[in-house]
């Protein structure tokens, strides 16, 4: 069959039918009600039940017991993680957990989720503002949000204690803050000092190294434009930015901290990641459909129709790549999660994207709006019926961490654990809580509680004889072992 007649065919003809209706449903959604509603209501619908149902999980239990330990031990500056000195890294976002928890006297699920919520929904209004002000139409800008919130590891992140979606969130700021002045031609002195203040923010929330999404895109547009007299600005944001940071290290610092510095920032990685190719193709698959909608822009704009700002697009590319090209190939591979701050630009390239296939091939664009369709639709399904349906799968650590708390308030002692037991669950213990190795709990005085692998469980009590034994299984999987030792 040629060519034109498979596009005649009747098969053919009710897609392109489908399709059209598919996207004249999107934008006639888009004008129904208020986008601001609209984005206020889809952020608390995907979120709201994760506060209060979905246990701490994965790597969470970091910024909360070091918000923990800052509000029940006092350790707001140097972080400590169960008694452990935890500098590898300046930790905001727990100060700021730890701030919304003070009144209430322990960190809780909501006062750990609630600040990265807020940071989603942030995010969320910086994209469509953005598109708004660059003349996007309604549905268009929408689209970005949509898109921002249908990635998959932004899915994972809606309400996770991490540092990844602030970060993300803060640096995007401080783009479009320069960006306003940038457009006009002059970025002004206090503009900059704005700027630098929320680079200095972002460089608090995990260290120096992601500002440089900030220092190489916005460098890279200065260099590639000859905007020279941008450079004292910028240089005085850079200095701004750093000056809080130093602060944070110099008053942490201790003899042999270099070591796990270096170790964080990867200049002497642990363990090998990623390389490059796997990494694209990963970053691809997290970041469907945003990535399709904004390949869909370079390919359907033309110069003719567009009424972006100059340097718009240049400017945003620069932001989202420049860094992106570093990290890829960075000795030691990369993560996923370290690509998070070049996902809010990607969705408002998505955003123009749809309204470049609007005026060159409409129904092109039904396809994407499914796939988003189809991951908002997974979302909403995993926050707001399988997580109330399934306690254990969602709420595990909270679950044991109930159990745990209910046999330390009948039998009060120490809890020693070793090496990354009970992360997430000991979050909700109260009471004292110290790291040890092995061998120090060999020695351990009684009574205590002791959490540890099975193997070093076996091992305890085959050394300690009838002065100790296995009280309870936890974890996910049971993975983990609670024994009591006495005097």
């Amino acid at each position: 069959m040629k060519m034109h007649d498979a596009l005649a065919s009747p098969i053919f003809a009710a897609a392109a039918r489908a399709a059209e209706k598919i996207v004249a449903g999107w934008n006639a959604l888009a004008a129904r009600w208020h986008p601001l509603v609209v984005i206020v209501a889809a952020v608390a619908v995907l979120t709201v039940p994760l506060i209060f149902l979905r246990g701490f999980h994965s790597d969470e239990g970091v910024a909360v017991n070091v918000a923990k330990a800052a509000i029940e031990d006092g350790h707001w500056l140097t972080p400590y993680i169960f008694n452990t000195r935890f500098v590898e890294r300046p930790t905001l976002l727990s100060w700021i957990i730890a701030a919304v928890s003070w009144p209430f006297g322990s960190v809780s699920q909501f006062s750990a989720r609630l600040p990265v919520v807020l940071f989603l929904l942030a995010g969320c209004l910086l994209i469509y503002t953005l598109l708004r002000r660059v003349e996007a139409s309604v549905a268009a800008a929408l689209l970005g949000v949509a898109l921002f919130l249908a990635c998959p590891i932004v899915i994972r992140a809606y309400a996770m204690p991490t540092a990844d979606m602030p970060l993300a969130v803060l640096l995007f700021l401080a783009f479009i803050l320069w960006w306003h002045g940038a457009e006009r031609g002059i970025v002004e002195l206090p503009r900059w000092t704005a700027v630098g203040a929320v680079l200095a923010l972002a460089g608090l929330m995990k260290g120096p190294q992601p500002v440089g999404y900030f220092a190489f895109g916005v460098g890279l547009y200065i260099l590639l434009t000859r905007s020279w007299r941008q450079i004292p600005g910028f240089v005085l944001a850079g200095i701004i930015c750093v000056m809080p940071l130093a602060g944070w290290y110099a008053g942490v610092y201790a003899p042999g901290d270099e070591a796990q510095w270096a170790t964080f920032m990867r200049f002497a990685p642990a363990a090998p990641l990623s390389g490059p190719l796997e990494a694209v193709l990963r970053l691809i698959s997290e970041t469907l459909p945003a990535a399709l909608f904004a390949i869909a822009f370079f390919v359907a704009r033309r110069p003719q129709d567009s009424r972006l700002p100059p340097g718009f697009v240049k400017a945003l590319t620069c932001y989202a790549t420049a860094a992106a090209v570093v990290i890829l190939f960075w000795p030691g591979g990369s993560t996923a999660r370290y690509f998070f701050p070049s996902i809010l630009p990607l969705c408002v390239l998505g955003g123009l994207g749809y309204d470049a296939l609007l005026r060159r091939r409409p129904a092109a664009a039904a396809p994407g709006l499914m796939v988003t369709l189809g991951l908002l639709i997974y979302a909403f399904i995993y926050s707001d019926i399988a997580a109330p349906l399934m306690p254990r799968a969602f709420r595990a650590a909270q679950i044991d961490g109930a159990r745990i708390s209910e046999l330390t308030r009948a039998a009060p002692a120490p809890i020693l654990r070793t090496g990354a037991v009970g992360l997430n669950v000991f979050a909700y213990v109260p009471g004292t809580i110290v790291s040890v190795d092995f061998n120090a709990m060999k020695a351990a005085p009684g009574p205590a509680w002791l959490a540890v692998e099975p193997a070093e469980a076996e091992a305890l009590i085959a050394a300690r004889g009838k002065n100790i034994r296995e009280v309870l299984k936890f974890g996910q999987d049971d993975e983990w072992r609670l024994l009591r030792l006495e005097r």
